[in-house]
């Protein structure tokens, strides 16, 4: 059930939209869009969320001044939705696509979320030998994170595929 702070946020975010459309900065744009689509979805509001990511994508995947960490977070976000709502071979696409651009940036949280997202994925199909491998890589990347955040959520995990 979305609270009170999720409908604010989604206010907030939709007047951020209308902001960015009337100027001229698509990528201003994409990110108010992205940041629309999250706020609908922490409301549990996922066919609201999901042409928001669609949009945010197709503007930064066609403009050449998007930046590598806006497209990766857009596609995390996207990735979080598909697999809340059970489409596992686009989340792991997706997951996959933000994973590799994380690395290429050399951001040890997006590697260690993204890895621990993919290495469930993996066992949920069966890939024991896979998930292993991606459990091993985020744990190595939260480990160089220092975060305590992402250090307790590759706990979590690492407790989901003990299971």
């Amino acid at each position: 059930m979305a609270r009170i702070g999720n409908w604010a946020y989604v206010l907030k975010s939709k007047l951020g939209v209308a902001n960015a459309r009337r100027g001229a900065d698509v990528l201003k744009l994409a990110h108010r869009v992205r940041h629309l689509g999250d706020a609908y979805s922490y409301a549990g509001r996922w066919a609201l969320a999901e042409p928001c990511y669609v949009e945010a994508l197709a503007i930064y995947r066609h403009h050449d001044r998007t930046r590598p960490l806006d497209l990766a977070n857009a596609i995390r976000s996207f990735a979080v939705l598909r697999d809340e709502v059970g489409a596992a071979d686009q989340a792991q696409s997706l997951w996959q696509e933000a994973h590799d651009l994380y690395v290429g940036l050399n951001l040890s949280a997006g590697i260690a979320e993204s890895a621990a997202r993919l290495a469930l994925l993996a066992r949920a199909q069966g890939d024991l030998a896979r998930s292993r491998e991606r459990l091993i890589e985020a744990t190595a990347a939260a480990e160089a994170t220092d975060d305590p955040e992402t250090l307790e959520y590759i706990r979590t995990v690492t407790a989901q595929l003990a299971i």
